[in-house]
Formats: structure tokens, C-alpha cells, sequence
């Protein structure tokens, strides 16, 4: 044989092909023939059957892992960022439904730091101006903020059925 195929178009007319190189040891390898599939869909089928089940976490399951992500970085800068950061390198296949549920453990945690900021914000003008008939309105609604804050994370939590 003076040409070596690059490749086998088709097992019905091809059942050993024997490649030796000009110089050296050769080695030999025999692929025996696969029942071709009638139909593209014993195809998709068969390539199916041989793909590894994944098998996928409940919701509430990806937002226990999502809440000890937050846990683990509380001491971060930014704890919701970054823990946000984790989720989106995370390669693990999920549901729309899973996403949505770390959306909004996420979105109810950085909720809680603006919530925070309100609070230490407030506590610094007060240490700094005092409680005083002019300042008094000023750190009423300050607070207010803080307490809408506190109450819509409640809500993106409940959202989240835990």
C-alpha cells in the first residue's frame, strides 16, 4: 500500500486498516465495527446512554451552600460580593430555580450590609453632633432607612422559603 488514509469514511467498506511506519517497530490495532444507528435520534439516544448522570441539588440545598459561602466570607470587605464572585465561578450545572434562590440570599445579604452602614452612619452623627432638636428628625430617618433595610432582607429571606 503506497498511501496511508487520514481517516476511515466508512466501517462498510473499510474493516482493517493496518498503518506501519517505513522505519521501526510497527504496532497494529483492530477496531471492530459499531452498529450504526438507524435514525438521528438513536443517536442523540445512545450518546444519552453514555453520558455520566449528574445528579442536580435541590434549591434549598444550593442555598445552604450559598449561606455558608456568605458565612465563610463574613469578614471580608465586601461579603456579599464576594461570596457573589464564588457563585459565578462555580461551574456546577443549576436550575433557574437554584439561581433565583442564591439571587436572593445574595441580594437579602447585601441588603443587611447597607442596613449596617445606615446604622454605624447614624451612630457616628449622633456621636459626633448629639441628640438635639436639629438633629433629632435627621437620625429619625436615618433609622427609618435602616429598619426598611432590616425588613425588605426579611423579605428577599422568606422569598427564598427559609
Amino acid at each position: 500500500m503506497t498511501r496511508i488514509p487520514d481517516a476511515v469514511t466508512s466501517l462498510d467498506t473499510h474493516r482493517l486498516i493496518v498503518a506501519v511506519p517505513n522505519d521501526g517497530p510497527a504496532d497494529a490495532a483492530c477496531h471492530a465495527p459499531a452498529p450504526r444507528p438507524a435514525s438521528l435520534d438513536a443517536v442523540l439516544a445512545a450518546v444519552a446512554d453514555q453520558l455520566p448522570d449528574e445528579e442536580q441539588q435541590a434549591p434549598a440545598d444550593w442555598v445552604a451552600e450559598v449561606r455558608e459561602a456568605l458565612a465563610f466570607n463574613e469578614r471580608a470587605q465586601h461579603p456579599a460580593v464576594i461570596t457573589l464572585r464564588d457563585i459565578l465561578f462555580d461551574d456546577a450545572p443549576r436550575t433557574p430555580e437554584q439561581a433565583l434562590a442564591a439571587a436572593l440570599v445574595i441580594l437579602a445579604a447585601h441588603t443587611r450590609e447597607l442596613s449596617a452602614l445606615a446604622r454605624r452612619d447614624a451612630d457616628e452623627y449622633r456621636d459626633a453632633h448629639g441628640v438635639n432638636r436639629s438633629t433629632r428628625g435627621l437620625l429619625t430617618g436615618m433609622d427609618h432607612t435602616r429598619k426598611l433595610l432590616d425588613r425588605h432582607a426579611a423579605r428577599l429571606n422568606e422569598e427564598t422559603g427559609q
